[in-house]
């Protein structure tokens, strides 16, 4: 049985694939009926089957974790802390490190009212309350953003429907929608509602119709129905990272295609 929301928070570390596509939303009914074929939808989703993801990313002054994703850098890692709106959340201190093709996530739980000291102050008091597997990653990851001098640069929230498979020790199918994000330069995970930039828009995706951002997830190898999925559906792998997309749409887009992007139509 696939992880959620709150059992990933015990498991420290998950190791996976994640693949990848931008599939049009017509696509999205055959393969929500795979998905609930071979499993179900995750049981924390809200009465419309999705829930809420926020995360606030880091990098160096250079940019140096965007370049190394952008340039499809065989080892490289990024660095986030997420939470998830609407929910009782803690917060979690995230490390995903990518190895080549394997997925590294290593994650420590945290009360969402001490995260920012921890990461100001390195607070001794507040690791010693946790558990030594979360204290163990929160070192870890405070570690991690001192030695690389990283510093908050944008924040990105997004809804996602998700479905794990019955059949397996660990597959997942999500959908990810209504991606946007903010600038962000300061500790912070609340956001002003009217700052949002859209970064699955069409003009970001360079797609001819609004996409939904799919994501195949599993060890090892795929089950044998995901690969008999992706091949009835002819899907093609693509790289989406939406913390880069997020930097394009804040940081480097020209202000005319800016403001294309802010006022066309919502995917």
């Amino acid at each position: 049985m696939a992880l959620t929301i709150e059992e990933a928070a015990i498991l420290d570390v998950i190791e996976r694939y994640e693949f990848k596509y931008l599939v049009p939303e017509r696509l999205v009914p055959a393969i929500r009926e795979t998905a609930s074929a071979v499993g179900r939808r995750d049981r924390y989703a809200n009465e419309n089957g999705s829930y809420r993801i926020r995360s606030l990313y880091f990098d160096t002054r250079g940019f140096d974790l965007f370049w190394a994703n952008t340039r499809e850098q065989r080892d490289r890692f990024k660095l986030r802390v997420r939470t998830y709106p609407g929910k009782k959340s803690p917060v979690f201190l995230e490390v995903k490190r990518r190895v080549q093709d394997v997925i590294v996530k290593s994650r420590a739980c945290v009360p969402a009212e001490e995260w920012r000291e921890l990461l100001e102050h390195h607070h001794p008091a507040a690791l010693e309350r946790l558990a030594p597997g979360p204290r163990k990653y929160a070192e870890r990851f405070i570690s991690a953003f001192h030695r690389h001098d990283l510093r908050p640069v944008v924040i990105v929230d997004y809804e996602r429907e998700a479905y794990e498979s019955t059949l397996d020790k660990y597959a997942r199918i999500t959908f990810d929608r209504r991606v946007v994000c903010q600038r962000r330069e300061t500790l912070d995970l609340d956001a002003p509602e009217g700052r949002w930039r859209p970064v699955d828009h069409p003009v970001q995706t360079q797609t001819h119709e609004p996409v939904c951002v799919l994501e195949l997830k599993f060890e090892r190898r795929p089950p044998a129905w995901m690969v008999a999925l992706v091949q009835r559906l002819e899907l093609v792998r693509h790289s989406f990272s939406k913390y880069c997309y997020s930097v394009n749409a804040q940081l480097t887009l020209p202000e005319a295609r800016a403001a294309r992007i802010e006022g066309g139509p919502q995917p």
